[in-house]
């Protein structure tokens, strides 16, 4: 379990970006926090590997729908 994950927060939510290049599929994820002052925090953490599955599970099926 991430540090991220550990964290009761009610005013916090995660964001992956995937971005595809002629490399390949990359990650980037942030957990961004609304802190009391009405400012955003951004943390960047690891995507997890279940997400980045996920996603490329996604993004094979779009492929596969477009080809048929």
């Amino acid at each position: 379990m991430s540090n991220a994950e550990n964290l009761s927060l009610r005013n916090g939510y995660g964001v992956t970006y995937a971005t595809l290049d002629e490399t390949g599929l990359h990650f980037e994820s942030e957990l961004a926090i609304h802190l009391q002052d009405g400012s955003l925090l951004t943390l960047k953490m690891p995507t997890r590997q279940s997400e980045q599955h996920a996603i490329r599970e996604a993004l094979r099926g779009r492929t596969n729908r477009r080809a048929a």
